[in-house]
């Protein structure tokens, strides 16, 4: 997600450019804001898909091969 310049780096450029002056956050930086939360809720929706459905379906497959299970930490 890094590299090149992704949604990540373009989030926390946008956070440095707002926290950088003593007055409220332009208007631009709040548009911006909303464009880049929208975009990172649909990579997040993407990844509690992979991780709600695809791993137990992968899961599943590598018990019925007797393999060992891959698992996630969830905090």
């Amino acid at each position: 997600m890094n590299f090149p310049i992704r949604l990540d780096d373009k989030i926390s450029g946008l956070y440095d450019f707002a926290a950088s002056g003593n007055a409220a956050p332009a208007k631009q930086v709040k548009e911006a804001f909303a464009e880049l939360g929208g975009q990172a809720d649909v990579q997040l929706n993407k990844l509690k898909k992979i991780m709600d459905e695809d791993l137990v379906k992968f899961n599943t497959m590598i018990r019925e091969k007797a393999l060992p299970v891959i698992g996630v930490k969830k905090d």
